[in-house]
C-alpha cells in the first residue's frame, strides 16, 4: 500500500468536514485496487530456491483531478508538494492532513511560472524558484508564501540541504545553493512572522566553478564521522564533478552558531578558498543539458541519520557512480564506474537499429538504479548492471513525463507527468541480492542476505567447492562444515586427495556441530580422530629426525619445510590432540584408544588419555614398570588422604595380575622403602 492509500483511508467524508480550496482529499484515488494474497497451508517446506514471481518494483497510479499541469512535485518525510502551471502550491501531509492545501505564490505578470520546488529532509522548508530569479520560501503550516528579496535573480539549480537540521530547529541551518551560472552560495533560513525581517539570516557567495553558461545541477555535502569540523561538498554540472574536502566553523553541534550575520563570515568560506586556483573535478563531456546528483544512505531517519554509502550522477555518456570512504584524505569518492545506458529497440520497427537513450531523470536505492525515459521507466541491478525491470507509463494524448523524485527519509518513489503521479513501489530490494553476491564470489556479503538456511547453505556448499578447487583444502573443510553435503562425499574428497590436516579440520568441525543424541556419529567421528592425530603427529616426528626430503607420500605442504618447522608443527599438533581429548574422551571406547595410542607409540598421550578418564591404576603401574617411583608416589598420593595409609592401599592393587605380583616381588623392597619416605613426609608435613 502506499503513502496516497493511506492518505485517502485517513480522509473519511463527514458532514462537519469543510474545505477551503476545490482540491480536497477526496478528490485522490487508487487507478487499481490491490489484492491480498491467499497463503495455503500444504505441508511443503520451501527451499529458498524456487522462482520468486512477485515483482520489486511497481507502478501505482495516483489518479488526481489537476485543473492546471503539474511543472514539478518534491516529496519529503510523508509531506507531498506539487507546483501548478499557474503558480499554485499543493501542499498535502500524507500521514495527518485531512486536505490539500492550496497556497498561491505571488507574482507580477511577466515574472515567469515556477520553475523547480526544493524540500528540505524534514518537510517544513519549501523553496521555490521562478523562471525569471524570483524566489519563495514556505514554511511548515504557512498559508502565505514570502519571497526571498536576497535571492532575487538567482534562477536556483539545485540545494544542499544541512544534515544536522532537526525538527527541534525551526532553522535550516547553513544550506548551500546552486545556481544556472555556476555559483554557489550560502544562506541560512529561519522563519519569522516579523514583516520586516529577512527570512535569509545571511547570503553569501562562497564559490564559482568559472564555466560560462554551466549551471550546478548537483550539490550535496556530508560531516566526516570522526572529524565533526571536517566536511566533503560534491557538486555537479552536466559535464563535470568537483569535490570539496575541508573545515566548515560553526556547524558542529547541530546549531549554527559561528555565523554572524550579514556582514559575518559563512561556514564553508574557508572550506572552498583553497580550491580557488586548483578545483579537484572529473570531467565526462558531452553535450548534455541536464543533470541530476542523487546520494543513497541506509540511515536517513531524523533521528538517526547516517552519511552517505554511495552516490549517482547522470551524464551524456552514463551513470557515474561510486562509493564515499570518508578518510583522511582530501579525496571521499572511490570505486568510481560508469555504466552506459542500456540500448532500447524500436516498439515499431524491430528491424530498427538499437540506441542508447539518456534518461530524463534517475533514482538511486540500495542495490539498483531507477532510469526515467519519456514513455516508460526501469531498474537496473547495480551488482550485475542487468535490466530487472521495465515497464510503460501511462499518458494520454499530448501528455509528457517530467521526472522522478525522491523521499529520501521515507525512502519513497515518486514520478509525475504534466497530469499524473504515479509511486513506485519497491518491495523486497533485497530479495535476490545474496544469489548475485554468491555468483560473484563475494561469499561473506552473500550470508548477510540470506534470509533462510536453504539459502545460506547454497552459500557454504558454493564456497566450500570453490575453495577445495582452488587446492585451499583447510578453509574448504570448514565451510563444508556449515554445508549440508553428506559427511561421507566430503570425508572421501579429501581421502582421495590425501588432506589430512583438511580432513582433520572437518571431522573436528562436524563433531563440534552434532547433537547430544547423536551418539553413534560421535564415536566413530572421535575414534577416527584419534588415529588422524597420531598418524600426523608420527609422520612430522619422522620427518623432523630426518635429513631427506619428504617423499611422495608426504602431503605437498610438508615439502621444503625444515626440521625446526616440523618439529614446531608436531608439538603444536601434540598440544592440539591433548585438546580434543579433553574435550571428547567421553566419546571414546577405552580399550580401542589404548590399543590405538599404544600401536603408535604415544606414551604421554596414553597417560594424558588414562587420567583423563580416571584410570590411574595404569598410569601408576606405568610408573613402576618404568622405575620412576616419584611419579608414581605423586599420582598415587593424590588419590588417598591422609587419614589412609598410602602403603596398604598400593598393595591392595596386585591380586588383580600376575605380572604386577612379580613386579612387586621384584621391587617390593624399593617400593617399600619410597612408599614409606612418602608416608613419613606427609606425616610431618604441614
Amino acid at each position: 500500500m502506499s503513502l496516497i492509500d493511506d492518505f485517502i483511508e485517513s480522509t473519511e467524508p463527514s458532514s462537519s468536514q469543510r474545505y477551503a480550496n476545490p482540491y480536497s482529499a477526496n478528490s485522490l484515488s487508487h487507478g487499481f485496487d490491490h489484492v491480498d494474497p491467499i497463503m495455503l497451508e500444504t505441508g511443503y517446506i520451501s527451499t529458498g530456491f524456487a522462482q520468486d514471481d512477485a515483482r520489486i518494483f511497481s507502478l501505482d497510479p495516483v489518479q488526481f483531478p489537476f485543473p492546471d499541469p503539474l511543472v514539478a512535485m518534491a516529496v519529503s518525510n510523508n509531506v507531498l508538494a506539487m507546483a501548478l502551471e499557474t503558480n499554485h502550491v499543493l501542499r498535502i501531509d500524507l500521514q495527518q492532513a485531512h486536505e490539500v492545501e492550496d497556497i498561491e505564490i505571488p507574482r507580477k505578470p511577466g515574472e515567469g511560472r515556477i520553475y523547480k520546488i526544493f524540500f528540505d529532509p524534514t518537510g517544513r522548508h519549501l523553496i521555490v524558484t521562478t523562471e525569471h530569479g524570483e524566489n519563495f520560501y514556505l514554511y511548515e503550516r504557512w498559508k502565505k508564501a514570502k519571497q526571498l528579496a536576497r535571492l532575487k535573480g538567482v534562477i536556483i539549480e539545485s540545494i544542499a540541504w544541512n544534515p544536522l537540521t532537526s525538527t527541534s530547529d525551526p532553522s535550516t541551518l547553513p544550506i548551500l545553493l546552486g545556481t544556472r551560472t555556476g555559483l554557489i552560495y550560502e544562506t541560512t533560513l529561519e522563519p519569522t512572522d516579523d514583516f520586516f525581517r529577512r527570512e535569509e539570516k545571511y547570503l553569501k557567495q562562497v564559490y564559482s566553478i568559472h564555466e560560462l553558461g554551466m549551471p550546478i545541477t548537483g550539490l550535496h555535502f556530508e560531516q566526516f564521522p570522526a572529524s565533526p569540523r571536517k566536511y566533503f561538498v560534491v557538486a555537479t554540472t552536466p559535464t563535470r564533478i568537483y569535490q570539496f574536502v575541508g573545515t566548515a566553523v560553526g556547524i558542529a553541534g547541530g546549531g549554527a552558531g559561528g555565523v554572524t550575520g550579514e556582514e559575518g563570515r559563512a561556514v564553508f568560506e574557508g572550506l572552498f578558498a583553497k580550491y580557488d586556483v586548483n578545483p579537484g573535478f572529473q570531467e565526462l563531456p558531452g553535450d548534455l543539458t541536464h543533470s541530476e546528483l542523487h546520494f543513497f544512505s541506509k540511515y536517513q531517519d531524523l533521528h538517526q541519520r547516517g552519511v552517505a554509502q554511495t552516490f549517482a550522477w547522470l551524464t551524456g555518456p552514463g551513470i557515474y557512480h561510486g562509493n564515499l570512504v570518508f578518510g583522511s584524505g582530501d579525496s571521499v569518492i572511490d570505486s568510481t564506474h560508469l555504466l552506459p545506458y542500456p540500448a532500447t529497440a524500436s516498439d515499431t520497427d524491430p528491424s530498427a537499429v538499437v540506441v542508447s537513450e539518456v534518461p530524463l531523470s534517475i533514482a538511486l536505492t540500495e542495490f539498483h538504479f531507477v532510469l526515467l525515459y519519456k514513455d516508460r521507466v526501469r531498474a537496473i541491478n547495480q551488482l550485475n548492471d542487468q535490466i530487472v525491470y521495465e515497464e510503460m507509463i501511462p499518458l494520454a494524448a499530448g501528455k509528457e513525463v517530467r521526472r522522478l523524485t525522491i523521499d529520501s527519509v521515507k525512502n519513497t518513489f515518486w514520478i509525475y507527468t504534466n497530469s499524473s503521479i504515479h509511486e513506485l513501489l519497491v518491495t523486497r530490494e533485497d530479495r535476490d541480492v545474496w544469489r548475485l553476491y554468491l555468483d560473484g564470489k563475494h561469499y561473506d556479503t552473500a550470508l548477510q542476505y540470506c534470509k533462510d538456511p536453504a539459502q545460506r547453505d547454497r552459500v557454504f556448499t558454493t564456497q566450500a567447492n570453490d575453495y577445495f578447487a582452488q587446492g585451499r583444502y583447510q578453509l574448504s573443510a570448514k565451510y563444508f562444515a556449515d554445508s549440508t553435503v553428506p559427511f561421507e562425499e566430503v570425508a572421501l574428497k579429501f581421502v582421495e586427495r590425501e588432506e589430512r590436516d583438511a580432513l582433520r579440520k572437518y571431522l573436528l568441525s562436524r563433531l563440534e556441530k552434532l547433537k547430544k543424541a547423536d551418539l553413534t556419529q560421535k564415536y566413530i567421528i572421535a575414534t577416527w580422530l584419534v588415529e588422524i592425530f597420531l598418524s600426523r603427529i608420527n609422520e612430522l616426528e619422522d620427518l623432523a629426525t630426518s635429513s631427506t626430503p619428504s617423499d611422495g607420500s608426504v602431503p605437498s605442504a610438508d615439502a621444503g619445510a625444515t626440521a625446526n618447522d616440523h618439529q614446531l608443527r608436531q608439538r603444536e599438533l601434540e598440544d592440539e590432540f591433548r585438546v580434543f581429548l579433553e574435550a571428547y574422551h567421553g566419546y571414546l571406547h577405552r580399550e580401542t584408544t589404548y590399543k590405538l595410542i599404544s600401536s603408535h607409540g604415544r606414551t604421554d598421550e596414553l597417560l594424558h588419555y588414562a587420567t583423563l578418564i580416571g584410570d590411574y591404576e595404569k598410569v601408576i603401574w606405568h610408573w613402576i614398570e618404568e622405575k620412576n617411583w616419584k611419579e608414581a608416589l605423586k599420582v598415587l598420593s593424590k588419590q588417598v588422604g591422609r587419614e589412609h595409609s598410602v602403603f596398604f592401599f598400593f598393595f591392595s592393587l596386585f591380586p588383580f595380575n600376575v605380572k604386577r605380583r612379580d613386579l612387586l616381588k621384584d621391587h617390593g623392597a624399593d617400593v617399600t622403602r619410597q612408599l614409606q619416605r612418602q608416608i613419613t613426609f606427609e606425616t610431618i608435613s604441614p
